[in-house]
């Protein structure tokens, strides 16, 4: 017996790849195993760090375009993870062969063992790179206190997201324009300590926690509680998007 394999190739946007490998495996493969898909193989390519492989198998050729069809047809998946899917895919190629039974299982086994390796590998790499994060993150923290202690307003624009908004303490909001010459003026506060400070790491979004303890220009002590959210952009940056701030009365 022999079927129709069908090898698709993907180039990804740089960086993009774990993402887009989770939502295949978590959105994606659910899908063709529900429309009756024979989904062979799948996974990061290691011909470079872009690449990404979809191998399929159908009974033969009129059984492909009608399967194809009627699958990026439909509602779920147009409706469902395809947007997401290509924003990230640059560009593919396809190509066909016909393979006996044997051959097309002999390929299954060797795809999943592949793939085995390969998200363990991805899985360290996962864990290195969350360690490395949660380092940068703290010395931005750092750079982003200094900066409001120093009136270094070119630090806020090189860091602060374009649509960046900052809840202060008396419940106004700020935009970044705003911010940048609310950080102009100087510090309202003689110092600015930190005392404890945690870094919360989800995927390409980072919380920033922390508990200050400042003196005022008249002396008075008070404490503070901030929190920063942090998204990852596609250059590997880090950019703060929102700041939400809490004193306490004098």
């Amino acid at each position: 017996m022999t079927k129709l394999v069908e090898f698709r190739s993907y180039t990804l946007r740089p960086g993009v790849r774990p993402a887009f490998h989770r939502r295949f495996v978590e959105e994606s493969l659910p899908m063709l195993q529900r429309w009756e898909i024979d989904a062979v193989a799948y996974g990061p390519s290691p011909q470079d760090e872009n690449s990404y492989f979809l191998i399929r198998a159908y009974p033969g050729l009129q059984e492909r375009e009608r399967s194809e069809n009627a699958f990026y047809g439909s509602n779920e998946w147009r409706s469902g993870p395809r947007e997401a899917v290509l924003a990230d895919i640059e560009s593919y190629t396809t190509f066909v062969l016909t393979l006996d039974t044997a051959t097309l299982e002999s390929l299954r086994v060797a795809g999943r063992e592949q793939l085995n390796t390969i998200e363990a590998a991805m899985q360290r790499n996962d864990a290195d790179t969350t360690t490395t994060d949660r380092e940068r993150l703290l010395k931005l923290n750092e750079g982003y206190i200094a900066s409001y202690l120093n009136a270094d307003v070119n630090w806020y624009r090189e860091h602060l997201a374009e649509d960046f908004v900052c809840i202060e303490s008396d419940g106004s909001v700020l935009n970044k324009a705003a911010f940048l010459v609310d950080c102009a003026k100087g510090p309202d506060v003689a110092s600015y300590n930190l005392a404890e400070t945690t870094v919360r790491v989800y995927g390409d979004t980072a919380l920033v926690q922390a508990r200050a303890v400042f003196t005022r220009r008249d002396g008075s002590r008070g404490t503070s509680r901030y929190t920063d959210v942090w998204v990852r952009t596609t250059a590997n940056k880090w950019t703060t998007v929102s700041a939400q701030i809490t004193r306490s009365a004098p």
